[in-house]
């Protein structure tokens, strides 16, 4: 090419140029042409003058005239044949000359694109926000393609079957949030294809949509994605060079969005035992206080009546000895507690169902739990007054007293604790309401995690709810708080009949599976 191009510089009179110009070759053509025009003009008036007698009298002794003209008409086609031979040349130099603009163009343009998916690189390695680096996808490949709107649709994780509107740019015909079918035309062929797709050409002018290009967003051979861009309507079609760049630009803003989910994932999880560590120490802190008091009462009043400096009477040592009983009880429900926490969590908590009248069991358990609430006004309604089912009796005795305590705990004193039992389906419904401060919405799923207390709770090891759902599900039924009708709050539980799940064992115990 560069030897081609000296060649034609010598050719047109340009070889004194190291780097000549298209305004060069035009100056040059321009002298050329008037040369011409003055030669042209000039050779022929001439040869007309010599016709004349005046001019032929003058030099009609110094020279022969019809050899003068022959002369002049030799030098005219010569002058003719050299200004041809070097318009031929320029013409052959102004093309090369013009390929060199448009390759130089072509190139400026792709190191501008190389510029632009570099600085798009660089932007996406700088963040790991999935919401970020979707803009700075959308927004480089915009600019990328010169594209006046697009949008983002990602694989819907829940439903591989659809995809989601994750990002949109300019005023795109979609919205963040929008979802649709895999099977929708272009979306399927472009998943089956794994390949650009470009629709229609130069835009239709009827609908006033404008061409657009469909590239998949892929890594490590799963779909991520589609990627939508739309240029202008009439503008020109996308290049098969954009085709490729956008392509190339795909790949790495997959491998951007998988690691960005990646990281959400991993700040998520650590997150998650960060919660997890946190609530292992608060635990860990509950238990000590929470067995340090009943431990300190026993070994206080063991202390008492070993005494031999004390001669108690009958009464009062029966007294000590009811309460060290009911503190261990109390340590025995709160390892009970323990115990039955980690079984529900490995999905073997044992149950041991057997048929019996639960309203009556009900009222037998709330005369019991009256003493305990005693400065609570505690009621019981059971619809009707007898409902045999089969169910364990120490599991429904357990949640209604983790239900009776637990609205006791949050109302305030002299307030009514309502305790109602009814059919449900083929089980029944146990549904416990207070006059407490009620709970918020947003914590009506949080309290029935473990470990979970109270705002205003300070006793207790946040166990109880969670207890109570993970017996409720070994039942095959589930545990929600409501908001109460006049204020409060409203637990409900649900238990379906056991009857048709037991089996003819010798010890008439199940090991409840985790129920979702």
């Amino acid at each position: 090419m560069a030897s081609v191009k000296a060649a034609l510089l010598r050719a047109a009179g340009l070889a004194g140029l190291s780097a000549p110009a298209l305004e060069d070759v035009d100056r040059r053509r321009s002298q050329l042409w008037a040369l011409s025009i003055v030669v042209g003009v000039a050779v022929p008036g001439i040869i007309v003058a010599l016709g004349y007698d005046i001019i032929n009298a003058a030099l009609g002794d110094a020279l022969d005239v019809r050899t003068v003209r022959l002369v002049l008409l030799a030098l005219l086609v010569a002058l003719f044949g050299y200004v041809a031979e070097r318009e031929q040349a320029l013409r052959r130099l102004t093309a090369v000359l013009v390929d060199e603009r448009v390759l130089t163009a072509q190139l400026v343009a792709t190191v501008d694109e190389l510029g632009l998916l570099v600085d798009a690189g660089r932007e996406l390695n700088a963040s790991l926000q999935v919401d970020t680096v979707l803009d700075v996808i959308l927004r480089s490949a915009a600019t990328l393609l010169r594209a006046e709107e697009g949008s983002i649709r990602l694989r819907d994780p829940d439903d591989p079957e659809q995809l989601r509107v994750a990002a949109v740019h300019g005023e795109a015909n979609a919205r963040v949030g929008d979802r649709m079918r895999m099977d929708r035309d272009f979306d399927a062929q472009v998943a089956a294809s794994r390949a650009a797709m470009l629709i229609g050409t130069g835009g239709d002018r009827r609908t006033g949509r404008a061409a657009a290009l469909l590239v998949t967003l892929e890594h490590h051979g799963d779909l991520i994605g589609v990627l939508e861009l739309r240029g202008r309507t009439g503008a020109p079609d996308f290049t098969a060079v954009q085709l490729r760049s956008v392509a190339v630009f795909a790949e790495t803003a997959a491998a951007a969005i998988a690691n960005a989910r990646l990281h959400a994932e991993v700040h998520d999880q650590v997150a998650a035992l960060t919660e997890l560590d946190r609530m292992k120490d608060d635990f860990l802190a509950m238990v000590s206080h929470e067995l340090r008091t009943p431990l300190t009462s026993l070994i206080g009043l063991a202390a008492t009546l070993a005494s031999e400096r004390r001669d108690l009477p009958t009464r009062e040592v029966r007294t000590l000895a009811t309460t060290i009983r009911n503190e261990g009880w109390r340590l025995e429900r709160l390892v009970r507690s323990v115990l039955q926490t980690a079984a529900a969590e490995r999905g073997t908590l044992p149950i041991a169902p057997r048929s019996l009248d639960l309203a009556a069991h009900l009222r037998q358990l709330c005369l019991s739990l009256a003493e305990a609430v005693s400065d609570h006004d505690l009621r019981v309604e059971t619809d009707p007054t007898t409902l045999e089912c089969t169910v364990d009796p120490d599991a429904f005795s357990q949640i209604v007293t983790n239900l009776v305590d637990n609205a006791a705990k949050f109302s305030p004193a002299s307030t009514r604790v309502e305790v109602r039992l009814r059919q449900y389906g083929d089980g029944v419904a146990l549904s416990v309401s207070d006059r407490g401060p009620g709970v918020a919405p947003e914590l009506r799923e949080e309290i029935f995690d473990r470990f979970r207390r109270g705002v205003t709770s300070t006793t207790g090891l946040g166990l109880g709810l969670a207890i109570v759902r993970s017996l409720a599900e070994a039942h095959h039924g589930l545990a929600r708080v409501e908001p109460g009708p006049g204020g409060g709050s409203v637990f409900t539980v649900t238990l379906a009949d056991q009857s048709d799940l037991l089996a003819p064992t010798t010890s008439g115990i199940l090991v409840a599976q985790r129920w979702s």
